[in-house]
């Protein structure tokens, strides 16, 4: 799926520590700035260009994120995004370009099918060992702030769990689909406050073959202020792209 360049919001990529060296002192000859992501991933869409080092996983997004980080192939490279293309020298490592598009999915699974989402073998043979190991602590305050976002008091973290393994699973075994306009791409399957990491699409930890994705973002990175509450983005994965051509 080919996104025109200005149409593209931004670019992802995936440098070793020598390129984002090299980057950085290009970037400072030039007088941009890099946005260094401190406390989660999705800082990086923050300003024109923007970096996160492997350390940055950990802080705010260790029970969610960062095993989908550590198991991936992208483990102890930096993340860099950018709202316009790199230099020649940087295109092997160009992973997604990401566009906000006016989707509307054609469907939406019901609670039973969200469990069987996240019940799926191929999706469970993907999903990582750390996924259900959410510290008692911090799932407990998130089932607190669930019932008072949602006003149902009787939310447990399973329940949220499911919701939030069913938007990963529709992207690693899609059942649900978007039409020709959008490639036939996976989408997210619930709403913003029901999804946790999308960077786990938004830059490829699942080293997918899909062409696309059509990804809302996370409440986290709503909160962050780096996307917008149920908007959908459309994800190229650049290389599955390049190959059919």
């Amino acid at each position: 799926m080919n996104t025109h360049h200005k149409t593209i919001w931004k670019y992802s990529y995936w440098l070793d520590d020598d390129h984002l060296a090299q980057l950085k002192t290009e970037m400072n000859d030039q007088g941009v700035e890099m946005t260094c992501a401190c406390y989660a991933p999705c800082e990086v869409l923050k300003g024109a260009i923007g970096y996160a080092e492997p350390q940055v996983w950990p802080v705010l997004c260790k029970p969610d994120a960062t095993p989908y980080y550590a198991q991936s192939k992208f483990d102890g490279k930096n993340l860099v995004v950018s709202s316009f293309p790199l230099n020649e020298a940087y295109q092997l490592f160009l992973e997604t370009t990401i566009t906000p598009v006016d989707f509307q999915p054609p469907a939406m699974p019901s609670l039973q099918k969200k469990e069987e989402l996240c019940e799926d073998r191929v999706y469970l043979s993907k999903e990582p060992a750390a996924w259900s190991r959410f510290p008692g602590e911090w799932s407990d305050e998130m089932v607190k702030g669930f019932a008072r976002m949602t006003g149902n008091r009787s939310i447990t973290f399973d329940d949220i769990l499911i919701r939030w393994s069913a938007v990963h699973a529709n992207f690693v075994n899609p059942q649900y689909r978007a039409g020709d306009t959008y490639a036939h791409a996976p989408y997210s399957t619930d709403e913003t406050r029901f999804i946790s990491s999308c960077c786990v699409e938004l830059f490829n930890l699942l080293d997918s073959r899909e062409k696309a994705f059509l990804v809302r973002p996370c409440i986290g990175a709503v909160m962050a202020d780096v996307l917008t509450e149920n908007q959908y983005y459309c994800v190229s994965l650049v290389k599955n792209n390049r190959d059919s051509q």
